[in-house]
């Protein structure tokens, strides 16, 4: 029996229309606290200087994650490469890059705590263009992944003789 063609009902459709819904946003606990990051303002550039000390000093502030607290780990994930930074380390890739974390009991402590936080950047060279990113004097964002298993690299697929790549 094939359900192509034909309209099915959400089973969450009509909670959420009604805004009976409860999503996780919407959810309190004891104890909670809230999260709040800073991201970057800049496309690719160096970090000189990340100073949370103000903020971790703030009142209400729980908990704050800088590159300092990092330092020695693997501080990178990805489901296929590892490239995607916890937080940033030596440098942003991308405007909005996470620099630091802020774990606060209100959220508008977290939200003033992030404002606390110094970050001196060094601007680097940025690529807006794949085309031009694949040129060979184009920025490279991850200079210190060259080996296969945390890089994507033509030379390491083998697609076969139909492929259109």
């Amino acid at each position: 029996m094939s359900k192509l063609g034909i309209n099915v009902s959400r089973v969450d459709g009509p909670a959420k229309i009604r805004g009976w819904a409860q999503y996780t946003g919407d959810i309190e606990l004891p104890g909670m606290v809230y999260a709040k990051v800073l991201r970057s303002t800049h496309p690719h550039a160096r970090l000189l200087r990340v100073d949370a000390s103000k903020a971790e000093k703030f009142p209400g502030v729980v908990a704050v994650l800088t590159r300092d607290d990092l330092k020695g780990m693997n501080a990178y994930f990805g489901p296929v490469v590892k490239d995607q930074g916890i937080i940033a380390i030596e440098r942003v890739r991308y405007v909005g890059d996470v620099i630091a974390a802020v774990a606060a009991e209100e959220r508008d402590i977290a939200e003033e705590a992030v404002d606390l936080i110094e970050v001196e950047y060094e601007p680097l060279p940025a690529v807006f263009d794949p085309i031009e990113a694949m040129k060979p004097h184009a920025p490279i964002l991850h200079v210190e992944s060259k080996r296969t298993e945390t890089r994507l690299d033509k030379e390491s697929y083998h697609f076969g003789s139909n492929s259109m790549c």
